[in-house]
């Protein structure tokens, strides 16, 4: 969930309490005045019929234009003390007028005559209308209800979008970042000062982790340069050992242990001196590159290196696939991803190919998923380390793609490994 539409929930879901609670006061003490006036009402006509019986004047009509209605009755002297005070009380009366019953709002009170005899009077008022007024203020409330809350909502979202442009502009930044190439300094174009601050710890992170990638970047290609001369000095002289004659056989296995040794060493500063060259910008030249003829010849290549395994291989083609790039890391590229394909295939398995206009993917089978986030770091490697493996042929090619602006794609169905690169350039 994005910040702007969580804190904007962790705003309204008081807010919306808070307003449910007033709407729900406001309704009820709307509904309780409105009872209460017809309360006073009824004691008005109640205390004006007794007033006028006890007085000896005439009584109104029991039935009268607005609808109220009384009647009086004589009850007993246990009656009346038993129901001493007013009783008031909703029920169904009937309307002389309307010829129908209709809900009213109903007084008793019992009351002693002059005579001293006891006399309850029951007077009723409609209250249809009150009904339908507290009705329409419910409705209303409602209505206001959610206007509010729809209009606090709103207003509350552009609020904070508006505000937090600057954050949105610092994601924005961090999503097009990348280590080691030249791009726009971290936006810092805010009066809010804890976005400044944020911006101000962004930059001096980034140019401490420049700095420290520069530095790790000149010391990987100084080393792997210096080794070289040691390391073909070391080979030609286990070459130099072997021709020697005399060497029993024993010393035999152990020399020529001891050069694969040396040859997976010389491979790894090989690999490391080209990703260091990669990294470094040293191959500027482009040129149309074909890699539906380069994936032939590395299938083919790789299939008579690797025919002790009895490899099945198929290339499918969707069209053509071609991309503007340096020749040497097209070919970086494609071999080392599938190189990686037979290195880590059982005997017997089956390898796929399939290229396109929109790209190229290597497929081969497998036990396990990889581990997507170290995948295309140097070094990895999944399980036990296969012969022929520096652990470095995955971080070259995604090297490669960082740097061509291309899209290498990891996935697994099936028990099948999927290396998918997209030749679209990415954003």
């Amino acid at each position: 969930m994005r910040l702007v539409y969580k804190m904007t929930l962790t705003f309204v879901l008081p807010l919306v309490l808070t307003l449910g609670l007033w709407g729900w006061l406001s309704y009820h003490t709307m509904e309780n005045k409105i009872h209460a006036d017809t309360d006073l009402i009824l004691k008005d006509y109640s205390d004006n019929i007794i007033m006028r019986m006890l007085s000896g004047k005439e009584l109104p009509e029991r039935f009268n234009g607005a609808y109220n209605t009384y009647y009086i009755k004589e009850v007993s002297a246990e009656y009346a003390q038993e129901n001493i005070a007013a009783r008031y009380e909703d029920a169904e009366t009937y309307l002389r007028n309307q010829e129908d019953f209709a809900s009213s709002r109903v007084r008793k009170q019992c009351f002693m005559d002059n005579d001293g005899r006891y006399y309850e009077i029951g007077v009723s008022l409609p209250t249809f209308e009150q009904d339908m007024f507290v009705e329409h203020v419910l409705w209303w409330t409602i209505v206001l209800f959610v206007v509010l809350l729809v209009s606090l909502l709103v207003i509350s979202v552009l609020v904070l979008r508006y505000n937090m442009r600057p954050l949105d502009e610092l994601l924005r930044w961090m999503d097009d970042y990348v280590p080691g190439m030249q791009g726009n300094p971290v936006p810092a174009d805010t009066d809010i000062l804890e976005f400044r601050r944020l911006a101000s710890a962004a930059q001096r992170a980034v140019d401490r982790f420049e700095q420290e990638y520069e530095e790790r970047k000149i010391f990987i290609g100084n080393a792997s340069h210096e080794l070289q001369t040691p390391l073909a000095v070391c080979s030609n002289r286990l070459e130099m050992i072997l021709d020697r004659p005399g060497l029993d056989e024993e010393m035999v296995m152990e020399l020529v242990k001891l050069k694969r040794s040396l040859q997976s060493i010389v491979r790894l500063n090989k690999t490391l001196l080209l990703l260091s060259k990669i990294e470094n910008g040293r191959f500027p030249e482009a040129e149309q590159i074909d890699f539906a003829a380069m994936l032939d010849d590395a299938v083919a290549l790789y299939d008579e290196m690797y025919a002790h395994k009895d490899i099945v291989s198929s290339v499918s083609s969707e069209g053509p696939c071609v991309y503007m790039m340096n020749d040497q890391m097209a070919s970086v590229l494609v071999n080392n991803l599938v190189k990686n394909a037979y290195v880590h295939s059982d005997s017997g398995a089956r390898i796929e190919v399939c290229y396109g206009p929109e790209g190229f993917s290597v497929r081969n089978p497998g036990e396990h998923p990889l581990d997507r986030s170290a995948l295309f770091r140097r070094f990895y490697q999944a399980g036990v380390r296969k012969e022929g493996s520096t652990g470095l042929g995955l971080a070259l090619a995604f090297s490669v793609c960082e740097r061509n602006s291309l899209t290498l794609s990891y996935d697994f169905t099936d028990g099948i490994h999927i290396f998918s690169v997209n030749l679209k350039k990415s954003k």
